[in-house]
This record gives C-alpha cells, structure tokens and sequence, in this order.
C-alpha cells in the first residue's frame, strides 16, 4: 500500500472515528464488519458490503487519525484506515463495493 502514490477522495464517516481503535474485526463471506471504541468509549461499526479483498497488519488496537476512501479503476472502492502513530506498521486497507457507518 502506498498512500503517497494514491489519490484521496474523501473521508468516511464523522469526527468520531479519529483517536478511536480497532476493537474487532468480523469477516464472513463478503461482508466485512470493523468495530472502533471511540475516545469516549462509544462503539462505532463500520460494515465493508462486497469485499474484494484485505489487506492487514496487525489492526487490533491500531489508534486510527482517519478512515480515508481512496481512488481505484472498476466497481469496487478502496478504503484505508489511517494509523494515527507513524512508527507503528499496523493498517488496514479494505477494497469493497460499499460501506455503512453505524453509530
């Protein structure tokens, strides 16, 4: 994965994702389910419709700076979950037709 290359679309979902962590993460068939614990102790779901693929390092506990959609060709999108700590190698990238943030 190489964000500097990459192109920025937009951000997904609202303040509430930034300074939060990866709580869990359920993937069956082609839905794919991230939970965050806020910074207040909120639980917030990000539900991935249509997974292509995933790629991961370590996610669980990763304190996230932002989830970022990212440009790709064809019908899927990419999704980044921006690590907050930049000498931390944990991420997670997400290529998927659709997302959903539950509060």
């Amino acid at each position: 994965m190489n964000t500097e290359t990459e192109e920025f679309l937009a951000y997904i979902g609202d303040y509430r994702i930034h300074d939060s962590n990866v709580e869990s993460i359920l993937w069956e068939n082609t839905l794919l389910s991230v939970t965050l614990k806020g910074y207040e102790g909120e639980r917030i779901v990000i539900k991935f419709n249509g997974v292509q693929t995933i790629n991961s390092n370590r996610p669980l506990g990763m304190m996230l700076y932002a989830l970022s959609e990212m440009r790709i060709n064809g019908p899927y999108r990419k999704f980044l979950f921006a690590n907050w700590r930049d000498e931390d190698d944990a991420s997670l990238e997400v290529i998927a037709e659709d997302v959903e943030v539950l509060y």
